[in-house]
């Protein structure tokens, strides 16, 4: 009987044992994935949230207003101002070289703190998003080849808006 007994308290520790790492394997693997998921606000949500979110670095992402850049190279001072499109603005202020693809019009995602208010932002790492349309150097074709136009289920739509609706 006592060999049942130990074997059965063996078995289990072992249980107990398979269960813990596979926990601990789990916790680190969820950790490692919420720190990796790229999440940002938009400048509606900021807004919304400004007061609880002032305290926090976040990212923030939008479109950056043409017209807003103000670039001084000499001190690596950047600032604009983002919007969603729904009249939501946020002034960001941004110190070090902007990266090679940052633009007016352009999507960005700016990591900060943001000011209580929601107006403004600290950025401590900007990010540019960019297209992902794909051309050789120096094609300014609107993307759409012929052919495809051709193809297109819409072909009798576009030609009869070009002859004028006929």
């Amino acid at each position: 009987m006592s060999n049942i007994k130990k074997s059965r308290a063996t078995s289990t520790k072992w249980m107990i044992g398979i269960a813990v790492i596979a926990g601990a394997i789990v916790a680190v693997a969820m950790t490692q994935i919420n720190a990796n998921t790229v999440y940002f606000y938009t400048p509606e949500e900021v807004s919304a949230k400004s007061q609880e979110l002032s305290s926090k670095v976040i990212k923030v992402g939008g479109m950056v207003i043409a017209g807003s850049v103000d670039w001084k190279a000499e001190d690596l001072d950047l600032s604009f101002t983002m919007t969603d499109l729904k009249n939501h603005e946020i002034r960001v202020n941004h110190k070090g070289t902007p990266p090679d693809m940052f633009k007016e019009g352009q999507g960005v995602v700016v990591e900060g703190t943001i000011s209580a208010d929601g107006k403004s932002m600290k950025s401590r790492k900007l990010l540019v998003k960019h297209s992902e349309e794909y051309k050789k150097q120096g094609d300014h074709s609107q993307g759409v080849s012929k052919e495809l136009l051709e193809k297109s289920m819409f072909k009798d739509q576009i030609e009869e808006q070009s002859s004028g609706g006929k």
